[in-house]
């Protein structure tokens, strides 16, 4: 039985995003900001394995992203990763710390 192994692509934008994370988590604490790291990379093992375990990020229809477009993956407790599946390619566009609005992330 083949497993098939799925391709994880991160936007430039998403990839900024999540140093922006790391670098701000730093400041207060190096060592959490390692942790974030190493669950940032342990989400992104997953997505490569089964994308599809994840839910649908539903709630984005407030930006007016159509009902099951987006899949999200929590990690580290309070961080998301906004997910489309495409064939074999899992594209994130976006890491968002929950605890913030972000109001202009889909504008």
């Amino acid at each position: 039985m083949s497993h098939k192994e799925f391709i994880v692509i991160l936007a430039s934008r998403a990839d900024e995003m999540l140093l922006s994370h790391i670098k701000f988590l730093a400041q207060v604490s190096p060592a959490a900001a390692r942790k974030l790291l190493s669950e940032f990379r342990s989400a992104k093992s997953r997505l490569a394995g089964d994308p599809y375990m994840f839910p649908y990020a539903d709630e984005l229809d407030v930006f007016g992203i159509p009902l099951k477009t987006y899949r999200k993956c929590i990690f580290y407790s309070r961080y998301k990763a906004i997910f489309l599946i495409e064939d074999n390619n899992v594209f994130v566009d976006a890491i968002i710390d929950c605890r913030q609005e972000n109001r202009d992330l889909f504008e």
